[in-house]
């Protein structure tokens, strides 16, 4: 019997494999970052909110409650 030989070698997290196991790792690291992205977009949305109302309750002037009131 004759002994096979390496033709071509490629580099890298498992090259050669064709199937979507290949790529598992990469879309579960891109859906934890997504998931911590929304959350992090989410409290700076949520503090930035908080600074505006509490700016805009400074330049409210005496008497009104509302900029709609009149």
């Amino acid at each position: 019997m004759t002994k096979g030989r390496i033709l071509k070698v490629k580099k890298g997290y498992n090259p050669n494999s064709s199937s979507i196991g290949s790529g598992i790792l990469p879309f579960l690291a891109a859906a934890a970052g997504a998931g911590v992205f929304t959350i992090i977009l989410a409290n700076t949305l949520k503090s930035a909110g908080a600074v505006i109302r509490k700016n805009k309750d400074k330049l409210t002037p005496p008497g009104k409650t509302d900029a709609t009131d009149s």
